[in-house]
């Protein structure tokens, strides 16, 4: 049987060739149990799995928590954001290789924050419940649309819940933290305050939150409410003496004991996927 040559718009592929010589030979049946000519099989290519902060859960009853176990750990939050000057601290953050807490009002959350909030939980930065519209609670009535509001809209625009709340001002009562409670949240309060809000000079905030951290120490400071160079100008400097005195700076939420969960991903992992593997004692869903 004469083999005809056949005309292609462009050279005959291997796969084909090997189909031709094939029914040359003794037909179709053949060509189903023959390899192209010079291919080799090889897997469909697979997407590196990677993670995804969604969420942490909690331990503990209806208590607020001023500051962790006393352990050479120490926790950065910011409150009032996120602002303009949030993406700052992202960066000041990253630079140093520190993590922080960032404590958010829910009406300030828009959609232009969205790429420095996903930037905060892809540098292992945890995100936390500061209220809706940043009211004194204790006696508001009801707290519970105020803290619910700003848990939806972080997790609308981040696919991450949070499982942390700290009251405006520091005011709560046995309402407040059972509202945040019944929502998820801890209530988390601080022991370490250089009241940066009140804009007393990069040198005062450096030498108060020095002079008042210790082991298990949870500090507050803002990244919102308003002008805050200072503060962002500050902790270079206190990050730098912390470590020389042996602290680890952490999250809130690892500074407690509480459990942050990870959603394993390939494709959608909304912007947020972490480097490399969760740490020990997460818990990893899968997506």
């Amino acid at each position: 049987m004469a083999i005809r040559a056949m005309r292609h718009s462009r050279p005959l592929g291997r796969l084909a060739l090997g189909l031709a010589l094939s029914v040359a030979a003794g037909g179709l049946g053949a060509a189903t149990a023959i390899w192209p000519v010079g291919a080799v099989a090889r897997a469909a290519p697979r997407h590196r799995v990677r993670y995804r902060p969604v969420g942490c859960r909690t331990s503990g009853g209806e208590v607020a928590h001023f500051q962790g176990p006393d352990r050479r750990l120490v926790a950065l939050s910011f409150d009032d954001g996120p602002s303009i000057y949030t993406r700052q601290f992202v960066r000041m953050l990253a630079a140093n290789h520190v993590v922080a807490t960032f404590f958010m009002i829910g009406e300030q959350i828009d959609p232009v924050y969205r790429a420095t909030m996903r930037e905060e939980l892809r540098d292992g930065d945890a995100l936390g419940d500061h209220t809706w519209s940043h009211p004194d609670l204790v006696g508001l009535g009801s707290p519970f649309s105020q803290i619910k509001g700003t848990r939806e809209v972080i997790r609308r625009e981040t696919g991450y819940t949070p499982c942390l709340f700290r009251p405006p001002y520091g005011a709560y009562d046995s309402a407040v933290v059972h509202a945040a409670r019944t929502l998820g949240l801890a209530t988390i309060m601080w022991d370490v305050d250089p009241i940066d809000w009140s804009l007393p000079g990069v040198g005062a905030i450096e030498q108060r939150v020095l002079a008042q951290v210790r082991p298990g120490s949870i500090i507050l400071s803002h990244d919102g409410g308003g002008p805050r160079q200072e503060t962002l100008q500050a902790y270079p400097y206190i990050i730098r003496r912390l470590r020389e005195r042996g602290y680890r700076l952490v999250t809130v939420p690892r500074l407690l004991g509480f459990k942050t969960v990870y959603r394993r991903c390939t494709l959608r992992c909304r912007g947020t996927a972490i480097k490399g593997r969760p740490p020990r004692g997460s818990i990893v869903q899968d997506g």
